[in-house]
């Protein structure tokens, strides 16, 4: 397996070239930006590539390819020079990132004022995920927006949304809090890949979820990694478990104060009759005025905090992991072993981590564990 480090123009996508870094570490993250780290490139590689003039902060991008296929890819952020050592180290972030530097505002006519209604953003007759696209869209049409982005197809649905110009709103923080949704919370990223028109140039696509299905993963069937097999891909597993988030009774307080708050409470017995002291768990509901609502939210919390919490990490041989995504779904196969034991594991990968070697960190998303 190879692992490319490229390098090119972020507005047209075009790949300058190819790094030969000493060294790079890089993230992929749903429903964020991901990383590219730590790129240490020596005298030699600056002179010889003039990268003084080519990757001064965002207008180029860093990339990170393996057997074909972009890891991730965004606009360079940092580059510090070290003299003693004679090396320029480079920071990047996926193209989310750039969208934290712009502002939810359309193209402003001579003399409008940002502080006029007709400033502000209104986006209807879609869903979360489609108020996310023209957040997107609209940033791409101001001067120098311009971006070799793909846009997912506009979606119909029952969702109006207005964002007011003056309050100068960040479109990535906005894409960010559209993701953290109650219901129906869509998740977004931006993968990359070369353009297949001209592989040349890079190109991002803009993936949001759906209404009917909020959740991206890969089509088909589930990723597997078993660790029985006798070449198994898998180097090694490790688990944070975190018994912090149980409790038998779950209290959720809503709308009002002091004696005339809303509070809901539920409980289960399951862990008083399997041997553990009485726990307790509290969040808030402030907005929520309807006492029926706040008790669908304390059945869910009591649901929540039933069993520990069991957070997995999987490092597997980065050639066996170059199509799998943030996002996507991990089937981990154990058995025998003393603490994981013998089993199918379901998991869902919420962040994808590597470097300059033949292994990836597969962080995923945390699950409820067996009491025991």
């Amino acid at each position: 397996m190879t692992t490319r480090v490229l390098y090119g123009h972020l507005r047209t996508g075009r790949i300058l070239g190819e790094l030969s870094p000493t060294g790079c570490s890089w993230a992929q993250t749903l429903n964020g930006a991901g990383s590219i780290d730590q790129v240490t490139v020596p005298n030699d590689v600056i002179e010889r590539l003039q990268l003084r003039q080519t990757v001064m902060g965002p207008r180029a991008f860093l990339a990170v390819e393996q057997d074909d296929r972009i890891q991730e890819a965004g606009p360079i952020w940092t580059f510090p020079y070290d003299w003693v050592r004679g090396q320029l180290t480079l920071g990047a972030a996926g193209l989310w990132s750039l969208f934290d530097y712009r502002k939810v505002i359309p193209v402003l006519a001579a003399g409008q004022r940002v502080q006029d209604p007709s400033a502000d953003t209104t986006i209807a007759g879609t869903d979360l995920g489609g108020i996310a696209r023209a957040l997107v869209a609209q940033a791409m049409t101001h001067v120098g927006g311009d971006l070799p982005l793909v846009l997912p197809e506009a979606a119909a649905g029952t969702r109006t949304e207005t964002f007011p110009g003056y309050k100068l709103l960040n479109v990535g923080q906005q894409l960010r809090e559209l993701t953290q949704r109650e219901t129906a919370a869509p998740d977004i990223r931006f993968p990359a890949r070369r353009n297949p028109d001209d592989r040349r140039f890079l190109q991002w696509l803009m993936e949001t979820g759906t209404e009917q299905t909020p959740q991206l993963a890969q089509i088909g069937r589930d990723w597997v990694f078993d660790t029985t097999t006798r070449r198994s891909p898998v180097l090694g597993i490790g688990t944070e478990g975190d018994a912090t988030v149980m409790g038998s009774r779950a209290w959720v307080t809503g709308n009002g104060s002091e004696r005339d708050m809303l509070i809901a409470t539920a409980s289960n017995t399951t862990l008083l009759d399997a041997g553990y002291p009485p726990l307790e768990q509290e969040e808030s509901r402030s907005s929520v005025e309807q006492q029926d609502t706040l008790d669908g939210h304390a059945a869910n919390l009591r649901d929540r905090s039933a069993r520990p919490v069991e957070v997995w990490k999987v490092t597997v041989h980065a050639s066996a992991a170059t199509e799998v995504r943030a996002g996507d779904y991990a089937r981990v196969k154990t058995a025998g072993h003393p603490w994981l034991g013998t089993g199918e594991h379901r998991l869902r990968i919420r962040k994808k981590t590597g470097n300059l070697t033949d292994r990836v960190v597969l962080d995923m998303y945390p699950l409820q564990a067996a009491l025991g």
